[in-house]
């Protein structure tokens, strides 16, 4: 078996070269999924198991169903892009599952060349009847499938009623047979997505590190291929990666501030350089010196903050992280429950839920921590604080928080995030 296992393996290595080489999009992305030969699984599956993303592959699923290369490359795209569009995630939302997984094979397999999908795969032309759009959104296919699946089971009951002589008399509805095959529960459009039901088993704060790791995979994916690759993609694909990269945009210019707002960096560290020659040793490589900003951030973890909120408060920090920041997150509703050096990574989960007050992280910067600066991500309803701040003190409101002009009395720069 461990033989059998390593050859699978190996030919999957083959396959991802031949991505990087023809799709680069699919390849960089492939390169960060662990792969697994695994008899857990009949078909090829995707799930987000021990803090990592896994492609699953069943041996005999790989050689008889997958039997060419091109069904192979269809067969790793089409998981590839389960992930990529977020349908492991968004399964927790639809009520009915066996409905959501047809709806996200139509999304993903409109992105795949009809060559490279096996026999009998979930297709826009499987539902003749349902004239169905093209290139719509996951929610659009699950709402006229599930409206779909009424309609056709009211008909049939209707038919179902004695001395109703018109049954079995309606032609063939071939959207309606090819539905209840796909729905079937040992279908394998069905069982390819059992995995997915682990996400749920999983706290709001997991689910957020897992979608997190995504994030970063395809943002370094977005950032290794050229242009004229990503023009290759298909039309709908672009658009959805181009909002993607839109996302990753912070929504305040954190260069620009972090200049300006925290200029009087007091930490300095040296680097090497190949370019500056050292002056007093006339050796490569030299060194000079950089300016590192000591921010403290306060994260307000009251009970009037929500998740949504939080998430936008740690993308924030992630991208002050980026421009080099040094940075100590204290978390706090009246006072401060949690502190922490920042290493680019949001924590599982934060601890308060208490009311608000700003005292105490305004108190732990000027007596304990001193940084260059303050910055608080707040709704900002609370009292205005009485300690001073020290160091330069800036406020971050949510896009749901206090209007700025409720905080014109507070001390420091107000922004608001819309």
């Amino acid at each position: 078996m461990a033989e059998k296992d390593a050859a699978i393996l190996e030919e999957v290595s083959k396959i991802s070269i031949k991505f990087l080489l023809e799709e680069p999009f699919y390849g960089h992305f492939f390169t960060g999924l662990v792969k697994d030969v695994s008899e857990r699984i009949d078909t090829l599956a995707v799930a987000y198991y021990n803090n990592l993303v896994r492609l699953y592959i069943n041996a005999n699923f790989w050689r008889n169903q997958l039997h060419s290369t091109s069904y192979k490359l269809g067969g790793l795209k089409h998981e590839i892009l389960h992930i990529v569009l977020k349908h492991i995630f968004r399964y927790k939302d639809f009520s009915n599952k066996q409905v959501f997984n047809i709806a996200a094979d139509l999304v993903v397999n409109q992105y795949i060349d009809p060559d490279q999908l096996i026999e009998g795969a979930v297709t826009l032309d499987r539902f003749p009847e349902m004239q169905l759009k093209t290139n719509e959104s996951i929610n659009y296919y699950y709402n006229e499938l599930f409206d779909f699946i009424k309609q056709q089971t009211e008909k049939e009951e209707d038919c179902d009623q004695p001395g109703d002589s018109d049954s079995g008399s309606q032609g063939t509805n071939q959207s309606w047979e090819n539905l209840k095959d796909y729905l079937r529960p040992e279908s394998q459009y069905q069982r390819q997505h059992q995995f997915w039901r682990w996400l749920e088993e999983l706290s709001n704060a997991e689910q957020e590190i897992a979608e997190e790791s995504v994030n970063q995979t395809l943002e370094n994916t977005l950032q290794r291929i050229k242009p004229k690759d990503f023009g290759k993609l298909p039309a709908g694909l672009q658009r959805y990666l181009e909002a993607f990269e839109q996302s990753l945009i912070p929504k305040v210019n954190w260069r620009r501030i972090l200049r300006i707002f925290a200029a009087s960096s007091q930490k300095t560290y040296l680097k090497n350089t190949l370019r500056r020659p050292s002056k007093r040793y006339g050796i490569t490589p030299g060194i000079k010196i950089k300016r590192k900003n000591k921010l403290l951030i306060a994260i307000d973890t009251s009970g009037s903050i929500q998740m949504e909120e939080l998430r936008e408060f740690f993308s924030e920090v992630y991208h002050i992280w980026r421009q080099g920041a040094e940075i100590y997150i204290v978390e706090c509703d009246v006072k401060i429950h949690r502190q922490y050096p920042y290493r680019g990574t949001a924590p599982k989960i934060v601890a308060g839920g208490g009311g608000t007050s700003f005292e105490a992280p305004i108190l732990f910067a000027n007596e304990t921590y001193q940084p260059d600066a303050l910055i608080y991500f707040t709704d900002g309803y609370a009292a205005i604080p009485t300690v001073k701040s020290r160091c330069p003190l800036m406020w971050l409101v949510s896009k749901g928080g206090a209007a700025e002009s409720d905080l014109k009395d507070f001390q420091g720069r107000i922004l608001k995030m819309n």
